[in-house]
Order: structure tokens, then sequence, then C-alpha cells
């Protein structure tokens, strides 16, 4: 049997052409899935995290070890949802291109209620602007506070750092999944 280098060519570029394509739905798939992902999930590796209110100027910023599975529906951006005390955290929800979380705390008369919004691509960096309102004000006083963080990818952690792993400056190492603190190694 005879087969043309034509017809051999054809099934060549078929062939080829599977793998391509099944690369293809697989990270589409991927793609679809993050998208549809009910809460913010960051890019695994090391983040900066520094404040960026007016009580933040002048303090270092804390270094951040984000794994695979760091933020998950149970526990996202450092918050996990549900009744905390006398507090009951919101999940974040998606709001247009934002996702924002609400709380509200009761403690004595006072109502403390808090709204986060988060922006940002969350593989390059993101921002976190927070406002908490106190009725009645505290101290008769203050109404309101207002916060925001600002987070950028660094890169993968460094050696010697887990998953959930936050270097504080002046203080060590918080594990935020198993609440270990140790002291930081030395450069």
């Amino acid at each position: 049997m005879h087969v043309s280098p034509a017809a051999v060519r054809a099934s060549r570029a078929r062939l080829s052409a599977a793998p391509r394509l099944a690369v293809g739905l697989l990270l589409a798939t991927t793609i679809v899935q993050a998208a549809a992902s009910g809460f913010p999930q960051r890019r695994p590796g090391l983040w900066e995290v520094r404040g960026v209110g007016s009580d933040a100027a002048g303090l270092p910023a804390t270094l951040h070890c984000i794994g695979e599975r760091t933020d998950t529906a149970a526990h996202h951006l450092g918050r996990t949802p549900g009744v905390r005390g006398v507090c009951r955290l919101g999940p974040f929800v998606r709001a247009g291109d934002a996702w924002v979380a609400e709380s509200v705390c009761r403690e004595g008369k006072t109502v403390v209620s808090s709204r986060k919004v988060a922006v940002g691509d969350f593989r390059s960096h993101y921002r976190i602007d927070t406002v908490v309102r106190y009725e009645p004000p505290l101290a008769g006083v203050r109404e309101e506070d207002k916060d925001a963080i600002e987070a950028k990818y660094l890169g993968p952690c460094d050696p010697g750092m887990r998953a959930g792993d936050m270097v504080m400056p002046g203080m060590g190492v918080l594990n935020l999944d198993d609440g270990t603190l140790r002291r930081a190694s030395e450069p």
C-alpha cells in the first residue's frame, strides 16, 4: 500500500495539533475556574504588604508567603468568614471589579461595622481599603477610622519559608495557618 507524502503531512499536522488543543483546553478550563472562584485568590509566592494609611506612615512592610492553598473558600486574604466571638465576619463577594467584605461586632453598647474593598489582579498587586464605623462614636468623639494596605508580588518564597508565614520586622515569623511564632532567620 502506498501512502502519498501529502497524506503523511496531513496526518502529522493532525497529531501535532492534538497536544496543542489539549493544552489550550486545559488552560481555558483553568482560566474559567479562576474567574468563577467565589473569593479572591493571590498568586502563590512572596508578597510584600505595606500599610498606606496615615497611621501606618514609617512602619516597615511585612512579607507574606502565600501557598497554593492559602486562599480557600473558608479563608481568603487573611479572613475567615463566620461568627467569631462578638463579631460576624462576612466573606469577600464580587462587586464589579472589586471584592467587598463587611463585618459587624457588638461590644457592650457599641456596634463596630467595617467594610473592606479589595481591588487588583491578585497576580502582581492588590489593595484593600477599610472603613470602620462606631455607633455610638467611641468616647463620644470617634465615628470612623480608615485604613489601607497595598501588596505587591516579589517572586518565590524565600528558602525556609512555609506557606502561611508572615515575617514581621522586629517580631519574628508568625505562621497564619498553625499560629506558631518563631524567630526570623538571620540574613
